[in-house]
């Protein structure tokens, strides 16, 4: 049921290329879903059938993800919906079929009560852990409700299945855009510039919300009205099309959660996370805002300090939010001597990701063989990566896996930067693993005819960050297809690649991976110490930023903000964003007119849990500074270890007993405080 994807040939094949083979892939994944789940209840209940169950949901979600690619990817709109609208019928179908399906479940808890297999589950804690996280799945999803409360419980997980995919899918084809003149794109750098169309009439520049566009835009542009305008067009994404779709959301997950004897969809969504219960995220939360806050305050007077002649305060002294990035850009050039399109330009895109792969062989013990096999896939800017593990010091070497990589922006492509595990290494009954297949998407600035494709150093961090995942989703072997890869806990998922970021701002690792464009040159000592001194320089305004998000998602699906609704319709999302922002972020001048919410995509993807970004990336610094104080950033010796102890297991394990077993002893966030500079 898992294929053997032995060529970059065979992973492009597993893409549909027509509406016909999108449809036969749906059709054929029910249909032996249909057939497997007949079997596993006509047959004899023991340890097997949790395999069968395992192997059953991992290819339909296998499935689910080759639609997720197609549909974030593909040039043809009419693909993408096809994707799009039949991910939600496969959704439908495997609520119906697996995680409602109370015949399966009482197989399992025959498995898990039968005698028999005790001996067996003692020698295989893999199989054992899944039994036990499976087993309280069903219990969370209603399995035990008497049967009409139980029907609109599924029926829910439709509806909210299907919101889901409205919803990303209104950000993803999202066409908002501003126009501009040449004299109000004063500072913006020469090679965003020249990637611009000009709109019919010939007098003024198409400025789309592609991250290359907006970032080059709102960290550069010395026009005030230029910054404002994109800003509040960036904000607007996917407004007002899912304002309706989120409240609704919002009102199914409540009712969905109140069925099932949850306070708020967030104590639902954090009873099978690390954290376990909103209060211990929120704890979280409020034990690092005052020593952040107090950061942001002294952050705020170097802004001052540095003000632009275009950046007007309001008359009680605060900064407009569309200034912030051009101000805290404008001190890491004037003050800091920390020019980003100098130093962009020792990232040429090529080089520099020789250069990235050179590190992750070193580390991780692997190679990479690059294929250019666009043409087999959706884009002839695509290409597919042929990863093999190192055996007895690189005598002999055995195939990972594959990673596509679709690094430029187009038209209906996703537009943020993401990494679809596809198929994971899971445990085949030969007793080899099977080559996983991992996709990493993403949106970087394109050449030019003067200058090639050039990474700034904050696309390097977005490139190594995704590739981490991509190497998760690799190297997390699991004998569970459903544990396999990536598939951890939502608050652990981040820490690999959180930590493999750091990476970029040791000076040895600049000086390898740089190179100028025009001569060859690695990045100047002096320009390093310079970009090492400011990675801290706005660590205040930069959590906070993120706490904001967290704070907004964990209330937003929360039991306050949920009360006596007695219609969708009367949930103020949008005044919600606006009473956080202030609260935490003191000093800014925020907006009325924006609607951030409507392309926060995390809101149905990670729900309540947005908060796991900064909750792991706590255990990432603890991890990273162990190897970085054993000289270990390019030492294949402590890459093993990293590999059997964290990222080998996939998701087969407690990550808090991951953690304890690599740096033997109790995580703590000692290394995390350090990184951002606060006192706490």
């Amino acid at each position: 049921m898992i294929p053997r994807i032995a060529t970059a040939r065979e992973c492009a094949a597993l893409f549909p290329k027509s509406l016909d083979e999108i449809r036969t892939l749906v059709s054929s994944a029910k249909d032996n879903a249909t057939a497997s789940i007949a079997s596993i209840l006509g047959g004899d209940k023991n340890v097997s059938t949790c395999t069968l169950v395992d192997r059953t949901a991992g290819t339909l979600s296998l499935a689910s993800s080759i639609l997720s690619v197609v549909k974030n990817v593909h040039p043809e709109k009419q693909m993408r919906d096809e994707a799009s609208s039949l991910m939600v019928d496969l959704e439908s179908f495997s609520i119906d079929n697996l995680s409602s399906n109370k015949a399966l479940y009482q197989a399992l808890k025959c498995v898990s009560e039968d005698p028999s297999s005790k001996q067996f589950f003692e020698s295989d804690k893999e199989t054992n852990y899944w039994l036990d996280e499976e087993l309280a799945g069903f219990r969370r999803r209603g399995l035990e409700l008497e049967s009409a409360s139980f029907a609109l419980v599924v029926q829910l997980q439709k509806d909210i299945a299907a919101l889901t995919t409205s919803f990303s899918t209104n950000i993803a084809e999202d066409s908002t855009h501003i126009e501009a003149a040449e004299d109000a794109l004063l500072g913006v750098p020469e090679a965003i510039v020249k990637n611009l169309k000009k709109n019919d009439a010939g007098d003024k520049y198409i400025l789309k919300m592609d991250y290359p566009t907006y970032f080059g835009v709102m960290k550069n542009c010395e026009v005030a009205s230029t910054r404002l305008a994109m800003s509040q067009a960036f904000e607007n994404r996917a407004y007002p099309a899912n304002v309706p779709i989120l409240q609704e959301l919002i009102y199914k997950r409540k009712q969905l959660a109140t069925l099932l004897g949850y306070a708020s969809y967030s104590h639902y969504d954090l009873d099978s996370k690390m954290a376990k219960h909103p209060d211990n995220a929120k704890k979280f939360i409020a034990g690092l805002v005052p020593g952040l806050q107090k950061k942001w305050e002294s952050e705020q007077v170097v802004l001052k300090r540095n003000l632009h002649p275009s950046v007007v305060l309001t008359p009680d002294g605060r900064i407009p939010a569309w200034d912030i990035a051009f101000c805290i850009n404008n001190v890491k050039r004037n003050e800091l001597n920390v020019s980003e399109t100098t130093i962009q330009e020792y990232f040429p895109l090529d080089s520099t990701v020789k250069a990235l792969f050179d590190v992750y062989e070193a580390f991780f013990d692997i190679s990479f063989e690059r294929i250019e096999n666009g043409e087999e896939l959706w884009s002839p800017k695509t290409s597919t990566l042929a990863v093999y593990d190192r055996i007895d010091g690189g005598a002999s070497k055995s195939l990972l896996g594959h990673i596509v990589i679709d690094l430029f922006p187009r038209e209906g492509k996703f537009s943020h930067a993401c990494c679809h595990s596809v198929v994971p290494p899971t445990l085949q009954e030969d007793g080899t693993f099977s080559p996983a297949l991992s996709v990493v998407l993403a949106n970087f600035p394109t050449a030019t005819a003067d200058a090639p494709a050039m990474f700034l150093h904050d696309d390097v961090e977005t490139f190594f960050h995704e590739f981490g995942h991509a190497i998760h989703g690799l190297m997390g072997r699991s004998k569970m297809m459903t544990l396999a890869g990536t598939r951890v806990k939502r608050d652990f998922v981040e820490l690999p690649s959180q930590m493999l970021e750091e990476w970029l701002w040791e000076p040895a690792i600049l000086e390898k991976i740089t190179s100028h464009f025009k001569t060859g040159e690695t990045l100047p000592a002096e320009l390093i110490r310079s970009k090492v001194a400011s990675q801290n320089a706005f660590s205040g305004r930069d959590a906070l930023r993120q706490l904001q998000f967290a704070t907004y998602a964990l209330d937003i699906f929360g039991a306050p903000f949920s009360a006596d609704i007695k219609d969708a319709s009367e949930y103020d999302t949008s005044a919600l964003f606006r009473s956080i922002q202030p609260k935490l972020l003191s000093g800014i001048q925020f907006s009325d007119a924006t609607h951030f919410e409507c392309a926060f995509g995390h809101l149905t993807g990670y729900g309540a849990t947005y908060y796991g970004y900064m909750w792991s990336e706590v255990f990432a610094q603890d991890v990273f500074q162990y190897i970085k104080d054993r000289n270990g950033l390019l030492s294949p010796e402590l890459g093993r270890r990293y590999r059997e102890k964290i990222i080998g297991v996939g998701g087969s394990r407690d990550p808090n007993d991951m953690l304890r077993e690599f740096l033997g002893r109790e995580p703590n966030a000692d290394a995390f405080i350090a990184k951002l500079g606060v006192v706490v």
